[in-house]
């Protein structure tokens, strides 16, 4: 990530981070699209009009998705590309 890439929401609470990271699951995350998309760009409708959500990988997949549920709703997963997704910062 560049240093432009880090400073991209400041004073946001949030932040943008890694294809390699790792330590992910459990997470809460923000989401940074109004229609998530998965790698291929397949629509995760579930998560229209969400922002929140919880993080059920540990670091991205080969095709840099992550499996997430809305934050509350564990029977609903999604699978999102990580470009589209920040950490909050008190994670």
């Amino acid at each position: 990530m560049t240093g432009a890439q880090q400073d991209s929401f400041p004073n946001s609470g949030f932040r943008q981070f890694r294809h390699d990271a790792t330590g992910l699951r459990g997470k809460r995350m923000r989401l940074m699209d109004d229609l998530p998309t998965s790698d291929s760009d397949r629509p995760q409708e579930a998560l229209i009009g969400l922002t929140d959500i919880i993080c059920l990988d540990d670091t991205p997949s080969v095709l840099h998705n992550l499996r997430v549920d809305p934050v509350g709703q564990p029977d609903t997963a999604a699978l999102v590309a990580f470009d589209q997704l920040a950490l909050y910062d008190d994670q």
